[in-house]
């Protein structure tokens, strides 16, 4: 059963997404369904690569994710406030912010994962993996996904029980991005975000504060289970923004209730508990963290994404992973979660073979 228990979640999950995007979007659900067959393809093939290959290839994909981020920054174009796509035509877009955490993994774990005290060289190394990708991704603008980025790869900083004093530095450095992108670099509209959320019931509900609103509204429209299936008001009606990515939560709320909702955080529970659990049971270090990794990324997204969609967190971009649409995070997302099902394989034959 541990075999099939994360393709079998990711089956379930997807089929929340199709259902509901053929409710509230269903001019999106044909694309959805080919990233999903192309994704699921990606998946069962990385499943059954030895991840010594994609170590080897870790160094290729992190230069590659930066050149894409530096070409963007000097040639993109801006889309919905952001230069964080690449137009690929035929009405399809390529975001490669979302391959950064997997870049980073790949490019990392090989290096640093036998070293837990890190000398000063190897340290700055460390530290340039990690804040180059953050950087760029910051500059698009695109703070929720810098945001789930660094949040995400945090585990890998505490492992390596880096120097105290360097925390410090590293603390500063955070404060001056902060300074520095609120001043300069967030748009109006994005502070507007964070000013509104403080303000809470006095801000302006017609205005910056309309989408936090409608999103609520339409989860407790759903009460215990739902108005059913092409009966959401607030996304049928279009009076929720962004009702298949950052707020799909809202939508699928409305229109499969409260019932609806906890079989989807069942399912992320699930998927987040048995990924901790196997980083426990693998016997090398650099498949445990990749493990601990993708499960607190899951686990950032969720509660982001969650939060924001019942008004406890402000609105940040974030989607729901496999479910909200979206090529370019459903593939990354993939892609992570078929390293991690290589990785539980190997794991299973390397204890058989142990045992016999």
């Amino acid at each position: 059963m541990k075999n099939w228990l994360i393709p079998l979640l990711i089956v379930g999950l997807g089929l929340m997404s199709l259902v509901t995007l053929a409710s509230v979007s269903p001019e999106l659900t044909q694309k959805q369904l080919l990233f999903f067959s192309l994704g699921g393809s990606i998946f069962w093939l990385i499943a059954h690569l030895p991840t010594q290959q994609w170590w080897r290839w870790g160094g290729w994909l992190w230069k590659t994710l930066v050149i894409l981020l530096l070409g963007l920054a000097v040639f993109g174009r801006v889309t919905r406030g952001a230069v964080a796509w690449i137009d690929l035509g035929w009405g399809l877009r390529f975001q490669p912010s979302q391959f950064a955490l997997l870049a980073l993994l790949l490019s990392v774990l090989p290096q640093y994962s036998q070293m837990r005290m890190l000398t000063d060289a190897a340290l700055l190394k460390l530290i340039i993996l990690f804040v180059t990708p953050l950087l760029l991704i910051l500059l698009q603008p695109d703070f929720g996904t810098g945001f789930l980025y660094a949040v995400s790869a945090l585990p890998l900083l505490i492992w390596q029980r880096i120097p105290k004093h360097y925390w410090r530095v590293f603390g500063l450095i955070v404060l001056a991005i902060v300074v520095v992108g609120w001043t300069m670099i967030l748009k109006p509209y994005q502070k507007l975000r964070l000013t509104s959320f403080l303000a809470g019931s006095q801000a302006d509900q017609s205005g910056v504060g309309y989408n936090a609103r409608q999103a609520l509204i339409a989860v407790g429209a759903g009460q215990l289970s739902g108005r059913g299936l092409g009966h959401g008001t607030q996304s049928q009606l279009r009076f929720l923004p962004e009702r298949q990515t950052d707020f799909i939560f809202a939508s699928l709320a409305e229109e499969w209730g409260l019932l609806g909702s906890l079989i989807v955080l069942a399912l992320y529970a699930t998927l987040i508990g048995f990924l901790l659990q196997q980083a426990t049971k693998t016997d090398q270090i650099q498949h445990g963290l990749f493990l601990l990794v993708t499960a607190v990324h899951f686990l950032s997204q969720v509660l982001v994404n969650v939060g924001m969609n019942i008004g406890l967190l402000p609105i940040t971009g974030i989607t729901l992973p496999l479910i909200s649409y979206g090529g370019s995070s459903l593939l990354a997302t993939l892609m992570l979660l078929g390293i991690a099902q290589s990785i539980i394989l190997q794991t299973k034959q390397r204890s058989h073979l142990h045992i016999s």
